[in-house]
């Protein structure tokens, strides 16, 4: 080599590259143990967070099987009405929220393995890779944490909308369905019977002197005496035939006979019964009650509607 301000040649040691690799390995020894840590453990975060942002596949491949999972769930417990609007932002935000949480350990996953594969973790200390596996162990846990507050939070969307579609669908003093739910389950007769080839018995009662029972003893006995009606009505059908309050004190019936014969059987028999349980009541009143037979259930319930005020028309406590 030449040096230039004499230009002698100066001779260069052949051990000089390996004495000077020695020279930086002893200035990098010298550098505070704190320091030295500090920097892998920046190293490592600096790819583990590069590498979490570019894994949305893996992502989406953790996704996938939870909505596939849930799908199936509300499938075998009931309709998928329970997936309408009620359910729509907590599902995003927490499939948001579990895509992080699959994104972080998808991209820890793959710096395990690429440290591994590469050979670098050798060169880390036993601290910058004990980092990295308990990276990984905590992001498995977020994992086992996510999936459980998913299905929580589902079962307590589903247990809210479920509880709010019921108080849709009843009357709140008596217990029974309300109109909205006697048009809706009455279609569902219709088709039972149908099916069956029986033909549906449908009934409309109305209160007699009930106004006066307000007037002369409150509202709360008027109260007493629609759930004692209530009561009674529920009591003479089958659990599975269909009993309503249609409004005020009016109550309504639909089920399934095997004949007309048998229709006029079943509605003598509900109309006692009531009578019966009115009788035992400390308050005068009495109802009135029109039933009709017949394969279409809106028809049927018009012409036992229509009954019912002919005959209250004519004398109050009847069944026709």
């Amino acid at each position: 080599m030449t040096d230039r301000a004499t230009g002698a040649e100066r001779k260069i040691p052949a051990d000089m590259g390996a004495r000077t690799a020695r020279r930086k390995a002893a200035r990098f020894d010298s550098f505070p143990l704190k320091a030295r840590r500090s920097a892998e453990t920046t190293l490592l975060e600096s790819v583990m967070r590069k590498s979490a942002r570019l894994s949305p596949m893996s992502a989406l491949a953790w996704i996938a099987p939870i909505w596939a999972s849930l799908f199936v769930l509300d499938a075998v417990t009931g309709p998928l009405y329970s997936l309408n609007s009620a359910y729509l932002v907590p599902l995003c935000l927490t499939t948001w929220c579990f895509g992080r949480i699959a994104g972080l350990i998808a991209g820890t996953s793959a710096i395990v393995t690429t440290l591994h594969l590469s050979g670098f973790a050798d060169q880390l200390s036993a601290r910058a890779t004990s980092i990295t596996a308990a990276a990984a162990v905590w992001n498995a846990s977020m994992l086992v944490l996510g999936v459980i507050f998913i299905i929580l939070l589902v079962s307590a969307f589903r247990r809210a909308f479920d509880h709010e579609s019921r108080n849709a669908l009843m009357d709140p003093l008596t217990g029974l369905g309300n109109r909205r739910s006697f048009q809706r389950e009455g279609k569902r007769q219709e088709s039972s019977a149908a099916r069956d080839r029986r033909i549906l018995l449908c009934g409309v009662i109305d209160l007699d002197g009930f106004k006066a029972v307000n007037d002369q003893y409150g509202h709360a006995a008027g109260d007493e005496v629609l759930r004692i009606v209530a009561h009674a009505l529920s009591a003479s059908v089958r659990p599975y035939d269909i009993t309503a309050r249609l409004g005020g004190d009016e109550f309504a019936f639909c089920l399934t006979v095997r004949d007309e014969a048998a229709g006029e059987r079943k509605s003598s028999s509900i109309h006692q019964a009531l009578i019966a349980a009115l009788e035992t009541s400390q308050w005068r009143a009495t109802c009135s009650l029109g039933a009709a037979t017949g394969s279409d259930f809106e028809q049927a319930i018009r012409i036992a509607d229509k009954i019912m005020y002919e005959a209250k028309s004519i004398k109050k406590s009847t069944a026709t």
